[in-house]
């Protein structure tokens, strides 16, 4: 894959946004290594939007305005089309994967996706999350001091290893979840992501030990395709992949190995690491916020027909987004917040900026799970998935293994903050994680 050689210029001057800081390697340095407290820091100084660029001269502006959010979002796909192709993450997926993709590929592969993650097919694999959950769970011991993000990474990945590539050999099972771990322990690295941000941006690839373990992965992904192809019994899984080999097109056309690699490879990334962090920072901030978690731990262990987990997951979501943006390529002038901005000025928008915007959510920075009690989320105000058509295919699905885990463990475990203060928010990966790791302790655990 070829990073793009169009030079996005920042659109400063007279009646552009204003520039968000004068050097590009000082923002690039930051948006890698402290981007949350960036991204607040922009909006505080600037307000709902501002112009951003970076080392290697790619600019754009930044905006948290529901109202430019919207017109994105609605716009004809084709006008504000997904720069994830030219992002770090491009290498990573590839050039046949949801994220990368534009136009009728993309609206081709989102048909084929959709059937396994909506309705009953979706509803089918809660007893399994449940189990996993408890597999877990079960590892635990009353009184010890615990973090739950490893517990839960464990949980979400085990959940994509059986749900999604339907792995079933005991050794072919490990062999993938230990060449996924190696992977994403690489890229969580600050010394190792730094120059890897750079590559993939710069030359559109990845660079040392992330492409050796990145190699592994893809192999051992492979052999799954190969093998489940040949499966007597591939009508009758389950499984996302084996839906997915036989899925077909409008034209009755497969989906190409390499397609299923990319996708597989997308699921692995949207859908592991991003619930995996969204449910340790419930945690982190449940055991903050007493009220919120009596009240989450008396729907656990009771009917819940209030929906008080599924409230309980969106607030996190929007108190601590996992993945702070996203962005669109402008193929033709747009007005946003009134600045007239030309073709080919990358968009950056700020699902941390608006999900915390103070005209949209009274005390943003409070956790407060009864605000979706009996609520809808705004869809251009509480966008951890996104929105439009690249709205993420998965939300859906993370919602239901959120609410699932969030109950497990609250039927089960009592749950105790170490200390008061909040956990840092600390990036790994893609994705926003407790800086201590969801550290409770065990105050009561039950069978």
């Amino acid at each position: 894959m070829t990073a793009t050689t169009d030079r996005l210029e920042v659109p400063v001057g007279a009646g552009a946004p204003p520039l968000a800081g004068q050097s590009g390697a000082a923002m690039t340095f930051r948006w890698i290594t402290n981007q949350v407290p960036t991204i607040l820091g922009i909006h505080e100084r600037h307000g709902d939007i501002a112009s951003i660029r970076f080392a290697n001269g790619r600019g754009g502006v930044l905006t948290r305005s529901p109202d430019d959010i919207k017109q994105l979002f609605t716009a004809p796909p084709e006008l504000v089309p997904t720069s994830t192709a030219n992002s770090p993450i491009g290498p990573f997926v590839g050039e046949s994967s949801l994220l990368t993709l534009n136009g009728s590929q993309h609206l081709r592969h989102r048909k084929l996706l959709l059937p396994p993650f909506h309705g009953d097919r979706m509803r089918g694999y809660a007893d399994d999350i449940a189990t996993i959950a408890n597999t877990e769970i079960d590892r635990w011991q009353a009184g010890e001091l615990r973090k739950l993000q490893p517990g839960m990474q464990s949980v979400t990945l085990e959940v994509i290893l059986r749900i999604v590539f339907g792995v079933d050999d005991a050794a072919r099972h490990e062999a993938l979840r230990r060449a996924i771990v190696q992977l994403l322990g690489l890229t969580e690295r600050p010394a190792l992501l730094l120059p890897t941000f750079i590559a993939a941006v710069r030359w559109g690839k990845l660079i040392g030990p992330v492409k050796r373990y990145a190699a592994q992965v893809d192999e051992l992904i492979h052999r799954e395709i190969e093998l489940r192809r040949s499966a007597t019994d591939l009508e009758q899984r389950h499984d996302v992949l084996s839906m997915l080999l036989t899925a077909r097109d409008e034209d009755g056309e497969p989906m190409s190995d390499q397609e299923l690699r990319d996708e597989l490879v997308t699921i692995l990334f949207a859908g592991h690491e991003t619930t995996a962090s969204a449910l340790a920072w419930s945690f982190e901030r449940l055991v903050r916020t007493p009220a919120a978690m009596d009240l989450a731990t008396e729907a656990a262990r009771g009917s819940d027909p209030d929906g008080v987990l599924d409230a309980v997951f969106q607030e996190t979501l929007r108190n601590r987004p996992v993945v702070p943006v996203t962005a669109r390529l402008l193929k033709r002038p747009f007005t946003l917040s009134g600045y007239e901005l030309p073709k080919n000025t990358l968009t950056v928008i700020s699902i941390l900026g608006v999900n915390h915007h103070p005209a949209r959510f009274d005390d943003p920075h409070l956790f407060r799970p009864e605000r979706f009690i009996g609520e809808k989320p705004d869809a251009y105000a509480w966008i951890p998935f996104g929105g439009g058509v690249r709205r993420c295919i998965g939300a859906a699905f993370a919602q239901l293994e959120g609410r699932i885990v969030l109950r497990e463990v609250l039927r089960r475990a009592t749950l105790e903050a170490v200390h008061p203060a909040d956990e840092v928010r600390k990036r790994r990966n893609v994705t926003t994680v407790p800086g201590g790791g969801a550290l409770v302790r065990l105050a009561r655990l039950t069978d």
